[in-house]
């Protein structure tokens, strides 16, 4: 069974939604698009991330780790030693430092795809066929489950960081990819994974929304943009109904 830690079922499903959630875990907000994508005839679920690691990644410890690496790109993130220069100049507290080398871990990102790709199967398994839907880090997330899965039918990343190389190369599902037009931290690579996208011949459906920025989606940030979302939303909803199907749609 898929390892959800909320999830909706209508009757008659026509396959499932695996909603990936924010860096700030399984929120409110997330728990509401499942029951949007219910109300759409789609069975919808929502693994929490973090649910092995709820101790140390609580919602205080992430926002102050994000204020702590937020100067470096996500590719210094990953890159050790200015992880180390930004941890020495702020001087967060240890349990701040501990949040920051886990999230910025490969081992540990590589289990969360592990169980997210385990998750989706299993999903497509029992609904007859199964997309991501992701949210910045659940955006990159999706992405990155599509590359290791054979049985996804689709993938939508809501300003998500944009999958390059063989990341890339090997997702052979269709793409629904969405930025927002301030949001010029995660849309550096944009350009450039539109460009291989379509070298490459994949089914890349890219948006970006102009004037908005970041989290123009979540209706509990100051950044919500009512137009930006329902427009974002009605993409979706097409695209699903394209690549997975709803008798509601």
């Amino acid at each position: 069974m898929p390892k959800f830690d909320f999830a909706v079922e209508p009757k008659d499903a026509t396959g499932c939604v695996v909603v990936f959630h924010e860096i700030w875990g399984l929120t409110e907000h997330t728990k509401d698009i499942c029951k949007r994508l219910g109300k759409l005839g789609f069975a919808a679920g929502a693994p929490d991330l973090f649910r092995d690691q709820k101790k140390l990644l609580t919602p205080d410890n992430i926002q102050k780790a994000m204020d702590v690496v937020w100067d470096l790109t996500l590719e210094e993130r990953w890159d050790r030693s200015k992880i180390e220069r930004v941890l020495t100049s702020k001087t967060p507290g240890l349990e701040v430092v501990e949040t920051v080398d886990l999230l910025y871990d490969r081992g540990f990102r590589d289990a969360i795809l592990q169980s997210a790709a385990e998750t989706l199967a299993e999903s497509s398994l029992k609904f007859g066929g199964a997309s991501a839907l992701g949210f910045s880090f659940g955006g990159g997330i999706g992405f990155r489950v599509a590359a290791r899965a054979s049985n996804i039918r689709s993938v939508v990343s809501y300003y998500g960081d944009p999958p390059g190389g063989d990341d890339l190369r090997r997702i052979t599902c269709p793409i629904l990819a969405i930025y927002a037009g301030e949001d010029r931290f995660m849309n550096r690579r944009v350009p450039e994974f539109a460009a291989e996208a379509a070298k490459a011949g994949k089914d890349l459906t890219l948006r970006t929304i102009p004037g908005v920025n970041h989290d123009f989606f979540d209706d509990t940030k100051a950044s919500f943009d009512v137009a930006a979302a329902a427009e974002a939303w009605g993409l979706t909803t097409r695209f699903l109904k394209r690549t997975l199907g709803s008798k509601k749609l």
